[in-house]
């Protein structure tokens, strides 16, 4: 049998978060772990830049050091950005 209590709470969320209605510090949370994501992902290509400069694969690295200043580029903007009201 399904139990009601859940089906309440995932109704309070959706209307919350289809009327806009998603308290400051769940957004400051997923900011911060989408924030957290993108560093890791950069931190990532940034080691494979570098691991294939040392291989002598020129063209990946240059390819991976762009692709790598495009995210940071994205993040610094993404954070610089004013607040929604």
């Amino acid at each position: 049998m399904a139990d009601l209590h859940y089906r309440e709470k995932l109704r309070s969320i959706e209307k919350a978060a289809s009327s806009n209605q998603v308290s400051d510090k769940a957004k400051n949370i997923g900011m911060g772990c989408f924030s957290l994501g993108t560093l890791i992902f950069i931190g990532f290509v940034i080691f494979l830049g570098i691991s294939l400069f040392i291989n002598g694969l020129i063209i990946g690295s240059i390819l991976s050091f762009i692709v790598a200043i495009f995210f940071i580029f994205i993040l610094i903007k993404l954070l610089a950005a004013p607040k929604l009201p």
